[in-house]
């Protein structure tokens, strides 16, 4: 019998239209977007599926790709009725994660989503930080690299440890450049500032972190009933720290090559990656290519799984 990890997309896979094949098809879907909604105090069918731009401001992002996410996944476990034995999220998604393993209920989980992202949102207006990914080169390289360029008032950190050879770097404005100066002179292939309001996963987000600790800290929340990995230190969660680790989990690294390194030592051979876009089955591909990777993402998608499933018998839960 495989074992199944199911991975949940972040911040950054949002597109226009997303989801809106799974709200069209089924009334519970549509139940959930009217109750985010209600919630969030503003439509969030109109931002997720008509054209605006909004969509990529990160007050708005982060509840329309957790809204996404959580109603595919709600419809992948209502139509296949399959038993993940790890949850994970990139960033973003690990709310999503949370919710699926009921540690918090769904509102409780939006309501938390939409706090993060004004928090986020408003720690990115006061730090003025930057985010660049370097492609092709050591990760012992890129973090002496960083050290080196941190110095008095200015620092640049790995943010994302995404896979070999790809990392997310953050900080502030200058040292994020001149590291990208530095590490194409190194060998990198690419260094590339990315179209993104701040810092994340830096100190510079402790603003909006600690905001999070204090609001996390009052709400209720579970035991998972399936094993969570913590984006902050690759290591499954312990209910007791929650608090802290999500205070963490926006002011710390993403340890994403870390996570998925500890469920295959643990025997998962199948990841199932869940909301917008394909990214994060990409980077576990680059980590471990013997792994079976399936993307969910439209209704077309859910139909194939389903029919390898039953039919061809290949993927078993």
């Amino acid at each position: 019998m495989k074992k199944t990890a199911i991975l949940f997309a972040g911040q950054g896979s949002q597109y226009i239209k997303m989801g809106q094949d799974f709200y069209n098809q089924f009334d519970y879907v549509k139940d959930i977007y009217k109750k985010a909604s209600s919630i969030l105090g503003y439509n969030i069918e109109d931002i997720c599926f008509k054209e605006n731009d909004l969509i990529n401001q990160t007050i708005y992002t982060q509840p329309c790709v957790i809204v996404t996410s959580l109603a595919i996944y709600t419809v992948l476990m209502k139509e296949l009725k399959i038993s993940p034995n790890i949850m994970c999220g990139f960033s973003l998604g690990e709310y999503t994660a949370l919710y699926a393993s009921k540690v918090f209920d769904l509102e409780s989980i939006i309501k938390l989503v939409k706090n993060r992202a004004e928090f986020m949102q408003d720690a990115t207006k006061q730090t003025k930080g930057k985010m660049a990914a370097i492609i092709g080169m050591q990760q012992e390289i890129l973090a002496l690299l960083c050290k080196e360029q941190s110095k008095a008032d200015e620092f640049v950190q790995i943010a994302n440890f995404n896979c070999p050879g790809q990392y997310v770097v953050g900080g502030t404005a200058k040292a994020v450049e001149q590291l990208c100066e530095k590490a194409l002179q190194s060998g990198a292939r690419r260094a590339v500032v990315l179209n993104v309001s701040g810092a994340f996963h830096t100190p510079l987000m402790c603003l909006a972190s600690n905001k999070m600790y204090d609001i996390i800290k009052r709400t209720k929340y579970s035991c998972p009933e399936v094993p969570v990995v913590m984006n902050c230190n690759a290591k499954y969660l312990n209910s007791k720290d929650l608090p802290e680790l999500m205070k963490k989990q926006i002011e710390s690294s993403v340890y994403f090559e870390d996570s998925i390194r500890l469920m295959i030592n643990d025997e998962i051979d199948t990841f199932i990656e869940i909301g917008p876009g394909s990214v994060l089955t990409g980077l576990v591909k680059k980590i471990d290519s013997s792994k079976t990777l399936i993307s969910i993402n439209t209704l077309e998608d859910l139909k194939s799984l389903k029919e390898n499933t039953e039919e061809n018998n290949q993927i078993k839960y």
